[in-house]
């Protein structure tokens, strides 16, 4: 294992890693920003392509865990040396409060729509996407994706004005899912909801104004779950494209859910009625 020293705040690896909790960084770089070992090992295990790896010193001199080393030494999956920096400048590396002792730069899958649906219809069986409309918050995102990934959706739609996937945030509290599930960003609604319904699937819009509720519809096997903003829902011009809307049935004292509980549920509810079909 080939390991550099890094003394200096000016050195261009850092000062490249420190950029990388910037979006437009991160696009201009080509690279984003990974925090810990669980998800660098889960980044490697999937082939994600990692350009740079840096450990704190404290982290590294108390031994780091067999798992990583043999990661972190097979030349097959990560050819390039590790970096050791110490805890003054590692901590400007990270976004957490507490440290995590390793960070490293990764390069993003780009996947396009096209590539999303043609997967989708060579899948035997129900197929579930999931659209996401103007969704702001990272943890809310990092949580869908981990719901369409437990309820084997076959894709994830990120329109324009969507939380980057790729930030840091989303990337720690996705776990993982990042690396698994397809995504497409930036996406045109008005382009791609009519190239997803002409692929077969019928958009449902969730609405806490719908007449009906999840459970009162027989839903079809090619479904696209369209999801809005946390505060403003969904545009008119987004939900007009849908094929209906749907609600989720609580106690009326509640006004709605948290739009990353709301995915969940209804995927849930999705995979459920899959199997007793």
């Amino acid at each position: 294992m080939r390991i550099n020293s890094l003394t200096s705040a000016a050195n261009s690896l850092l000062k490249k890693i420190r950029s990388l909790q910037e979006r437009n960084a991160r696009h201009k770089a080509g690279l984003f920003l990974i925090e810990g070992e669980k998800i660098l090992l889960e980044a490697l295990a999937r082939g994600v392509e990692v350009e740079a790896v840096v450990l704190e010193t404290d982290y590294f001199q108390k031994g780091i865990s067999k798992v990583l080393e043999d990661a972190l030494a097979n030349e097959e999956t990560f050819p390039e040396s590790i970096n050791l920096a110490p805890p003054n400048l590692f901590k400007d590396l990270i976004t957490t409060t507490t440290s995590c002792g390793l960070v490293a730069a990764a390069r993003p899958r780009t996947t396009a729509l096209e590539t999303v649906l043609d997967r989708a219809g060579s899948t035997p069986g129900p197929r579930r996407l999931v659209i996401l409309e103007g969704v702001q918050d990272p943890g809310n995102l990092g949580s869908i994706m981990r719901s369409a990934l437990a309820f084997d959706a076959c894709g994830l739609i990120l329109s324009r004005g969507t939380v980057d996937p790729y930030n840091p945030k989303v990337v720690r509290s996705a776990m993982g899912a990042l690396f698994d599930l397809p995504v497409v960003v930036d996406a045109d609604l008005s382009t791609a909801l009519p190239a997803i319904k002409a692929a077969g699937f019928a958009v449902c819009s969730l609405n806490p104004e719908a007449a009906e509720t999840l459970t009162d519809k027989n839903l079809p096997d090619k479904l696209a779950l369209l999801l809005g903003n946390e505060g403003a829902g969904l545009t008119a011009e987004a939900d007009a494209l849908a094929d209906f809307d749907l609600k989720i049935a609580i106690n009326p004292q509640i006004e709605s859910l948290n739009v990353s509980i709301a995915a969940a549920v209804v995927l849930f509810h999705l995979a459920n009625v899959a199997k007793r079909s």
